[in-house]
């Protein structure tokens, strides 16, 4: 892949005058960030005066959008034979990951995590969207002086959804998987660096929940119990969750199935390092979209989830560092064609 033309859009203007630019964009976190090192062609106190704090960026790769942020930090430095100015920051969301929930009452009624979402953010810019079909609770309280952010993720994760960050500032409640990259990672042909890591120290045999609902009674309300089974492990290490909030029969057991998907899927991670920041069909490298590796030196050949990606580009060109993780830690399906490691299980037992 070529070179990959990065433009920042800033108060009207479009900026392209810089050292070295990084955009970091992952699944699992609901802001992306970005740092570049500005070169001040229009001499210092104007490069200042574009980069002031709180200012709205935005950040292109060859037309497609990486990034709609606010400068959240500039650091200059000048001495002998050095004068940068450092610009760092991140995706408009970051107001609903460190603002507070804000809601007349605290209480909701049947309504699913993104009607929630959208009633304690109403007043913020940002917003939450979903691509999927989310279930209802009967009943949620709202813990005051929580953010936004903290009180949807723990709604999310109930039904095995991960809160990502868009490339339009906004925080997508989504569900791994959907989409997949053309061509694949192939050792000998576009990987220039991988390392993998093979690891079952954080599974379990066995995974518990439990929960209770905060009204009603009897063991339909006080005692919500699923386990799911571990077929891959066969020595005995039970772990116990306590749900943290109300909960039902059917979401207790979703909860258990994608605890132990989870945990089997973090037991295979990579890191690729590749050329440009393109598949073999033109696409950008996307958080949350599977991908073909195969690299028989680390015993991979198998799809697997970008979880986090680094684009990076200085005089040495443009790089992509992507950390890659099986589907299943964040529930996907196992692999598909999965032909890693022989020691590898993808069989896990249902749970009840």
């Amino acid at each position: 892949m070529g070179m990959e033309v990065i433009t920042i859009a800033v108060g009207g203007t479009v900026w392209s005058a810089f050292e070295e630019i990084t955009v970091n964009a992952a699944y699992n976190e609901a802001a992306r960030d970005f740092s570049f090192v500005a070169a001040a062609e229009l001499g210092a106190s104007a490069t200042n005066a574009v980069f002031a704090k709180g200012t709205e960026v935005t950040i292109f790769s060859n037309g497609d959008l990486l990034l709609t942020g606010a400068v959240n930090r500039k650091q200059t430095l000048l001495e002998k034979n050095t004068a940068r100015i450092t610009v760092s920051g991140r995706s408009l969301s970051q107001d609903l990951i460190d603002g507070s929930a804000e809601h007349e009452t605290g209480n909701f009624k049947k309504k699913d995590p993104l009607q929630v979402a959208q009633e304690i953010s109403k007043k913020y810019r940002p917003k939450f969207e979903t691509d999927q079909k989310l279930t209802k609770l009967d009943q949620y309280k709202l813990t005051q002086g929580e953010s936004c952010f903290r009180c949807v993720e723990k709604l999310a994760r109930q039904q095995g959804m991960t809160l990502a960050g868009t490339p339009e500032g906004n925080i997508k409640i989504t569900k791994a998987g959907n989409e997949r990259h053309a061509g694949g990672l192939i050792e000998g042909r576009n990987i220039l660096k991988i390392g993998a890591d093979h690891n079952d120290s954080n599974q379990h045999s066995q995974i518990t929940v439990r929960g209770q609902r905060p009204f009603g009674h009897g063991a339909e309300a006080l005692e919500l119990e699923a386990i799911a089974r571990e077929s891959g492990l066969k020595r005995h290490r039970p772990l116990i969750v306590v749900q943290d909030s109300d909960t039902t029969k059917d979401l207790t057991k979703k909860r258990a199935k994608n605890l132990r998907a989870r945990k089997a899927g973090d037991a295979l991670k990579a890191t690729v390092t590749t050329q440009g920041f393109r598949d073999e069909g033109g696409k950008i490298w996307t958080p949350g979209h599977l991908v073909w590796v195969e690299s028989p030196f680390s015993d991979i050949a198998q799809d697997m989830l970008i979880e986090k990606i680094s684009y990076q580009q200085d005089d040495g060109g443009s790089i992509a560092t992507l950390s890659l993780t099986d589907p299943r830690s964040y529930g996907g399906e196992g692999g598909k064609g999965n032909k890693s490691g022989g020691e590898w299980s993808q069989d896990s037992s249902e749970a009840d």
